[in-house]
């Protein structure tokens, strides 16, 4: 019957006409209540405060009490007396009935805590209430209240509070990402603002977003998985890429900042990810995913955000479908498996071949190739196995390679499955040369391939053996950096970074010119010899080869 009783009072506050103020003979408790929220609206805080007080001493036990006090802490702080004024609040929160008037009791006090400059205890005190209990217009000045409370508080408190629930945590959030961005910390200020994306989608539509503007007013997002799956072949991209933005800053004034963004979750990172960048200005461009799966994800958001995306390593043909913005860099190893051929056949005396590949597009095409090239020299291919993408059991295979009597075998293969296949291949007693493809140049290949792979022949397209002046720059750079000489991986990453800084040439980037750039590009001649921009892939006459000899890699050019 209270709450019924206090509904009243209230709508009767709200439909009393604007200028026209109540009875002053009127002294029962709806009449002194009208008569304070007159006083009140009309400017007279000091007469407000007497009719409210009037009416907390006639009426104690009147449902409209934590109206009067409430009204009387609102009195109070237009007079300037907080401490009272903090009183007369908390006494509104003690005889409120419902959840409106504790929350609007909560409002005033975080009201007058943020006037007397308690910024931290006002924006706790916000926090603590329910949004959803207030009305429109006073939500809209709790979160006003907060905002502008936030932008006093330090940045400890900020980062203590970040995770808090309710409400207020995204205004706390985007208080952090805010600071970063004009601190300068660009990487934190762009992570804070993708978990806001993620959290809150809509919230940087609503309240908008700091302009970031690092190193000359944009950045390169990289972004690439660091963990689990597919995480150590990220990281030779990755070394790949710092290394031309490390040499990029070093020649010209105005190069973009790299940022580095770890997508190792699932699609939802991806997703997270490029939505956040594309809307963010300052992201120039970006380089990856990885997989070709995962570029398929980010394709249409690149589009989308008229975003510029070049994947080092993705190999999907459906990518190049996507038209502009959406790129991946072709080396061009069409051919070395012809290269393996006329080396097996002319120099290393045999002519009987056997093959084993994986039921993958690359690895049958340098199994045709092969075939092919070793029958048009002379030479003669007797047996040709298959197996399916993840088997590390070729029991089946090699026994039918094995009564073939071969001299020679040919894996296009993966550094990975070339380590389980070579000593199987020795276990079944099948005494012939081995040779590969690009793909076994990783230093997998000899931790543990050991002696099993001794004396095999195959290319690396990256040419860390050739005389190519790019490629010996690579790598003469590259062990310089970091100790170690490079994979095709590291080659890839390095000219893709390298086509996209070099679309620049020191002037202040965009996105546009970058994306004509990408569109334009016809031969690249990097560090991995030859390579293009979409589907085109180019031939090469020959590549560098190399032998594996009492453990090491040895150029045999």
């Amino acid at each position: 019957m209270k709450i019924r009783i206090f509904g009243v009072l209230f709508l009767m506050l709200l439909v009393i006409p604007a200028g026209c103020g109540p009875s002053r003979d009127d002294e029962t408790p709806e009449g002194l209540t009208a008569l304070a929220e007159h006083a009140l609206e009309s400017g007279n805080p000091a007469e407000a405060l007497n009719t409210y007080s009037q009416a907390l001493d006639r009426y104690p036990d009147d449902p409209a009490v934590s109206i009067w006090h409430l009204g009387r802490g609102r009195a109070l702080l237009e007079l300037g007396r907080y401490s009272q004024a903090q009183a007369a609040a908390e006494a509104a929160h003690g005889a409120a009935l419902d959840p409106r008037s504790k929350a609007m009791s909560l409002l005033l006090q975080a009201r007058i805590l943020l006037s007397t400059g308690s910024f931290e205890n006002g924006t706790e005190k916000l926090s603590g209430l329910e949004l959803e209990d207030l009305e429109r217009g006073d939500s809209e000045d709790a979160v006003q209240l907060i905002r502008q409370g936030l932008e006093k508080v330090s940045m400890d408190n900020l980062i203590e509070h970040q995770h808090t629930e309710g409400w207020a945590a995204v205004f706390y959030l985007l208080e952090i990402e805010k600071r970063y961005a004009y601190q300068g910390e660009t990487e934190k200020a762009l992570l804070t603002g993708m978990e806001i994306d993620r959290l809150y989608p809509d919230a940087h539509q609503r309240y908008g977003r700091p302009e970031i503007a690092p190193d000359e007013g944009g950045f390169v997002g990289l972004v690439l998985p660091f963990e689990g799956q597919g995480a150590a072949y990220a990281q030779r991209v990755r070394t790949g890429v710092e290394l031309a933005f490390s040499s990029s800053s070093n020649l010209f004034s105005s190069t973009p900042q790299l940022i580095v963004f770890d997508c190792s979750g699932d699609s939802a990172d991806i997703t997270e990810i490029m939505t956040s960048l594309g809307a963010n200005p300052s992201c120039l461009a970006v380089i990856g995913p990885l997989t070709s799966r995962n570029a398929e994800l980010a394709a249409p958001i690149a589009q989308e955000w008229s975003l510029p995306m070049i994947t080092p390593t993705a190999t999907s043909t459906a990518l190049d479908d996507y038209g502009g913005y959406v790129h991946r860099l072709v080396v061009s190893h069409g051919d070395e498996a012809a290269a393996v051929a006329e080396y097996a056949y002319r120099h290393s005396g045999c002519s009987r071949f056997a093959i084993l590949h994986s039921f993958t597009s690359e690895s049958v095409t340098g199994a045709e190739q092969f075939s092919a090239v070793i029958e048009d020299l002379g030479g003669e291919v007797v047996a040709m196995e298959g197996y399916e993408t993840g088997a590390t059991d070729f029991r089946d295979q090699i026994n039918v390679i094995r009564y073939q009597y071969p001299d020679g075998v040919f894996l296009p293969v993966d550094a990975w499955d070339a380590i389980q296949i070579a000593p199987q291949l020795r276990f079944y007693r099948v005494e012939a040369d081995l040779f590969g493809t690009s793909g076994w140049d990783d230093e997998i290949l000899l931790q543990q391939g050991g002696e099993y792979v001794e004396g095999a022949v195959f290319p690396v397209s990256f040419g860390s053996g050739s005389m190519n002046p790019a490629t010996a720059r690579f790598s003469y750079f590259y062990q310089r950096e970091y100790g170690e000489q490079p994979n095709i991986l590291a080659a890839q990453g390095y000219d893709t970074a390298e086509i996209v800084l070099e679309s620049w040439e020191g002037r202040r980037p965009d996105r546009s010119t970058l994306e004509n750039r990408l569109n334009n590009l016809d031969v690249y001649f990097g560090a991995t010899g030859m390579c293009s921009i979409g589907d085109t892939s180019i031939p090469r006459s020959a590549y560098p080869l190399v032998k594996v000899t009492d453990g090491e890699i040895i150029s045999i050019d």
